[in-house]
């Protein structure tokens, strides 16, 4: 399920996606925007929205006009239900969140009904639940009709100007001729097919607003275009009394009136088809000559305004279906050029001065949700949860779509992530780690995130078929599809060549592995997607006694902290390769990685309290790498042959990531030490914090 959001903070999406998962056992990807403009540029962009979330008091008003509160909100919602297809033709369904003014019966919800807008929430029915259940199995016309409490003779199924045509439109249409550059052949085809689209009356506004070349070709080659024009008169867009100014900074009025000014006062006569290339003269009915340069300014001047405006135009608009069930039937496209005319109902955008996008927007919003029914049905409008300008602005920009990873996982289930610098052991860790619970008969997934991907070199085992799995298995994760290297029974590796360009969805990956494996154990290094940290229950921090490699790790947790992603309550330490080192113990490593030193001993930032950590230690053991090394060249990974002191240290750490008792998973809170330091200790620690 894939939902767009239209709300008026990213609260109030979270808490309905996991109330959602939560009672139907569907993970659904989301997306949100702020504005309804927003709105309608995404659902051109991606036709792959399942339902789409809208609150009517998205955006602020500066007035209590609700009559024209009302036509703004109508008419951006007339749009929006223009484009809401999906690929295969199907209608998109509009869960609306209406304001509290609204009531059952009134005039805007038989106009909404009209446009096939059935999905409406009034007063206490605003709830979480009832989006839900919106979203789960929206309302027939018979329902709406219902609920809306309204008669078949009240609704009007007709657009308000039939015979007008969006600003959107005529700009799709003019990048369409654009595209086509000089190949005259086909503007006459791109013609008849627009005309099939649209009624007399609109094929002489679009008509207006043609390049002058186009127009040359038209009247000497398209009988349809000759037909139209030759009564036409004079045609204009739909008058608009709203701000010239739009959010592209360029409006079709303006074209026009820039064109108005370079237009002659003589008449032209154009006997054939204008040759731009050449500089030809002509002769007007008085036989003078008039220089074509002054028309190739013309077309200049339009030509490098449209220009301006195109850069903003989708190069690849989509192609539409017939829509169906929603006012007056939708014309359709035939030409199958993926540069084809956007169309819609036919009606202008209205434009209404918007605030800028920097000021927050409080309409409504959401507290923290909890598990308890009653906060489920707590009505929608009037809590306190609104995003910051920077989060707003992140939202806006993405493109990945989330999914509630908490929400999915049950209580056998964990993510861990493993992080530490390069040569400290994160691979060996998860490496032997994975067998020992692979063994023990747990579902475990090893998720390679690194940017070198050893787990290919390993696991692929230098067989093509395993090389074909393994490179694109991590693109599958992100469609869905959880198709990796199959190691045994119950040890699954995704992985990828470490050459090759990724680009997936971070939630849709862990989403998937939640579905079909027990642990998933995330190989992380400092080029790893913050995604991987956020959503991992448990962060380990791997470091050797190797002093000098602190510093890079220390920085890296410094920028997660920055962004929300490192949390006291998700680390634990593994001190990998543990040997006597005169001055420097386990407990002496921990307080050092505790702090990040600028370099220029400028500023010092704490990570993480290090009285209240957990560590492990994994001592080194010249067999045990020996024995590792000979897997690695064999591509087999074993325990077999382990110290049994290194083995009982691998199962106490697993223990730690995964602890199990009668071979199942069992969830501990998390771990204070109350073991304290001694001064010399403390002193040592001083000292790391001034050196590090």
């Amino acid at each position: 399920m894939k939902v767009l959001f239209a709300v008026s903070n990213e609260s109030i999406s979270e808490s309905i996606v996991k109330k959602y998962q939560k009672d139907y056992k569907e993970i659904i990807s989301y997306k949100n925007v702020y504005y309804f403009n927003a709105i309608l540029k995404e659902i051109q962009r991606d036709k792959s929205y399942d339902r789409i979330v809208i609150s009517e008091d998205l955006e602020p008003f500066a007035n209590n006009d609700y009559n024209a509160i009302d036509k703004f909100i109508f008419d951006k919602l007339d749009s929006i239900s223009d484009e809401a297809i999906k690929s295969d033709g199907e209608d998109t369904p509009i869960i609306l969140i209406s304001s509290d003014r609204r009531a059952k019966s009134e005039n805007m919800l038989v106009k909404l009904f009209g446009i096939g807008i059935y999905d409406a929430l009034i007063g206490q029915d605003r709830s979480i639940e009832q989006v839900c259940k919106l979203i789960k199995k929206p309302r027939t016309k018979k329902e709406a009709k219902a609920y809306y409490k309204i008669e078949s003779e009240d609704v009007n199924y007709k657009s308000e100007n039939e015979d007008s045509v969006s600003e959107v439109e005529i700009q799709n249409i003019l990048a369409h001729y654009k595209k086509l550059g000089k190949n005259e052949e086909e503007y006459v085809e791109s013609f008849d097919n627009i005309a099939s689209q649209y009624t007399d009356s609109q094929l002489k506004v679009i008509s207006k607003f043609l390049p002058l070349n186009v127009k040359a070709v038209l009247e000497v080659n398209s009988p349809k275009y000759q037909s139209i024009m030759a009564f036409s008169g004079r045609t204009s867009v739909q008058n608009k009394k709203e701000p010239e100014s739009t959010e592209n900074g360029l409006k079709i009025n303006f074209i026009e009136n820039q064109n108005n000014k370079e237009k002659m006062t003589r008449p032209v006569v154009v006997p054939t088809a204008i040759n731009t290339k050449a500089n030809k003269r002509i002769l007007d009915e008085s036989n003078e000559q008039i220089d074509i340069n002054d028309i190739q300014n013309q077309i200049n001047i339009k030509e490098s305004l449209i220009s301006e405006i195109n850069e903003v135009i989708p190069e690849e608009p989509v192609q539409e279906t017939p829509k169906k069930g929603r006012g007056r039937p939708r014309k359709i496209v035939e030409d199958p050029a993926p540069d084809a005319p956007k169309r819609s109902r036919g009606r202008p955008r209205k434009v209404v001065q918007q605030e800028p996008e920097e000021a927050d927007v409080n309409i409504f919003g959401l507290n923290d949700e909890d598990d308890s029914e009653e906060d489920n049905s707590t009505v929608l409008p009037g809590f306190d949860v609104t995003p910051n300008d920077e989060e707003k602005a992140i939202v806006n920009e993405s493109n990945n779509f989330n999914v509630d990873i908490e929400s999915l996982l049950t209580r056998d289930q964990k993510i861990v992530a493993f992080i530490g610098s390069s040569k400290n052991g994160t691979s060996f860790i998860i490496n032997n780690l994975a067998q020992i619970f692979s063994g023990m008969g747990i579902n475990t997934a090893i998720l390679d995130m690194t940017k070198n991907k050893n787990s290919y070199f390993i696991y692929t085992k230098n067989e093509e078929e395993l090389r074909k799995i393994a490179y694109d298995s991590i693109e599958n994760l992100s469609n869905g599809k959880a198709e990796g290297i199959k190691v045994n029974n119950n040890l699954t590796v995704y992985t990828a060549m470490p050459t090759q360009n990724l680009n997936v969805n971070v939630n849709n990956m862990l989403a998937t592995l939640v579905k079909n494996h027990s642990l998933i154990l995330v190989d992380c290094d400092f080029t790893t997607p913050i995604e991987c940290f956020s959503s991992a229950q448990e962060i380990y921090l791997i470091q050797s006694m190797d002093i000098l490699t602190i510093q890079p790790l220390t920085e890296f947790l410094r920028e997660l902290k920055t962004k929300g992603a490192l949390l006291q309550e998700k680390l634990k330490i593994i001190i990998n390769k543990e040997t006597k080192v005169k001055g420097l113990s386990s407990k002496v490593l921990i307080g050092g990685m505790a702090f990040y030193n600028d370099p220029g001993m400028s500023f010092m930032t704490e990570l993480f309290n290090k009285d209240e950590i957990k560590y492990k230690i994994i001592p080194f053991s010249e067999e045990v790498y020996s024995s590792y090394m000979e897997g690695i060249v064999n591509c087999k990974i074993s325990t077999h042959g382990y110290p049994k002191n290194f083995v009982k240290a691998l199962k106490d750490l697993g223990n730690m990531v995964y602890p199990l008792l009668n071979n199942k998973y069992k969830p501990v809170e998390n771990y204070k030490s109350k073991e304290g330091f001694s001064n010399n200790t403390n002193d040592t620690l001083n000292k790391m914090k001034n050196n590090y």
